[in-house]
C-alpha cells in the first residue's frame, strides 16, 4: 500500500480505476477495510481512493487534535495525489470530517454520499446512548481497559435493532485492527461530542448530497441523517434494509449501488 505524507502523518492509501476520483473517507473505528466490500463492486470510469486516517489502520503520525486536522489531512491527501475536485463517501463519524472538508475547501469536493451521518448526536439524547457512553467511558477511563472501552462502542454502533449486532461477526482481521487503534477511536468518541460544524456552515454547502440509513441500526443515527436532511433539503434519501449502522459493511451491493447512482458512474 503506498503512503503520502501530509501535515506531519503517513497516511497509507489505496487506488484503483481511471476516471473523476472519489475519496473513501472512513468513520469512528474503522479503517479502509470497511469499504473492502463496496469498492470492488463499483462499476468503472471513477479513480477510486481509500485511505487511513491519521491513528487509523497502517496510517502513522500523531493522533488527530480535532476532526478538523482530519478534514485537513483529506484536503492535503486529495491536493498531493492530484485528485480534485472529489466526490466524498463516507459514513458514521466521518460526516462531520466530510463536512468541515467540503466547508472549509468547497473546491475539492464535487458530491457528497454519507451513510447514517453521526452529527450532532448528543442533541439527540437517549437512554440506548447514555448506556453506551456511560459503559464505554467506565472502561476506558475506570478500569483503564481502552481495547474493552473501544469493542464496547463497536458493539453498540453495530447494533440490530432486531438484536445482536454486526461487529461480532466481521472478519478477525477487522476486528483485530479495530482493538490494535482502539485509543484513536476513543479520542474521536470525544472529539464528536461538540456540536460541529455549525448548522449554518452545513446549509451553505450546495453540492450534490446523498443520505443513506439503515432500516435496522441504532435509531439515534436515524435522527441525526434526519438532522443534516433538514439542513440539506435537496439531498437525497436512500433507505438500505437489513444493515446495522455500518452499511457499507453489512450491505455492500446496495451501497455500492447508491454510490453509483449517486454519482451516476
Amino acid at each position: 500500500m503506498p503512503t503520502v505524507a501530509v501535515n506531519g502523518a503517513v497516511l497509507h492509501y489505496e487506488e484503483r480505476g481511471d476516471g473523476p476520483p472519489v475519496l473513501f473517507l472512513h468513520g469512528t473505528g474503522a479503517s479502509s477495510f470497511i469499504w473492502d466490500r463496496t469498492v470492488p463492486l463499483l462499476p468503472v470510469g471513477r479513480r477510486l481512493i481509500t485511505y487511513d486516517r491519521r491513528g487509523f489502520g497502517d496510517s502513522a503520525g500523531d493522533g488527530a487534535r480535532s476532526l478538523q486536522e482530519h478534514a485537513d489531512d483529506a484536503a492535503a491527501l486529495l491536493r498531493a495525489l492530484g485528485a480534485t475536485p472529489a466526490a466524498v463517501v463516507t459514513q458514521s463519524g466521518g460526516a462531520p470530517i466530510a463536512l468541515r472538508l467540503t466547508i472549509a475547501h468547497p473546491d475539492l469536493v464535487s458530491d457528497l454520499v454519507m451513510a447514517e451521518p453521526a452529527y450532532q448526536v448528543l442533541l439527540h439524547p437517549s437512554l440506548s446512548v447514555s448506556r453506551a457512553m456511560a459503559k464505554t467511558l467506565v472502561r476506558w477511563l475506570v478500569l483503564r481497559d481502552p481495547a474493552g472501552a473501544a469493542v464496547a462502542y463497536y458493539r453498540w454502533a453495530s447494533r440490530f435493532t432486531t438484536g445482536g449486532n454486526a461487529y461480532d461477526g466481521y472478519p478477525d482481521e477487522w476486528r483485530t485492527t479495530a482493538i490494535r487503534h482502539a485509543r484513536a477511536t476513543l479520542r474521536e468518541v470525544l472529539q464528536l461530542i461538540p456540536p460541529g460544524p455549525r448548522a449554518g456552515a452545513v446549509r451553505e454547502i450546495s453540492c450534490p448530497v446523498t443520505l443513506l440509513i439503515g432500516d435496522i441500526s441504532e435509531p439515534v443515527f436515524h435522527r441525526t441523517t434526519r438532522r443534516v436532511q433538514r439542513l440539506m433539503p435537496g439531498a437525497r434519501l436512500v433507505r438500505v434494509s437489513g444493515t446495522s449502522h455500518l452499511i457499507p459493511a453489512d450491505q455492500p451491493e446496495a451501497f455500492a449501488k447508491a454510490v453509483a447512482d449517486a454519482l451516476t458512474i
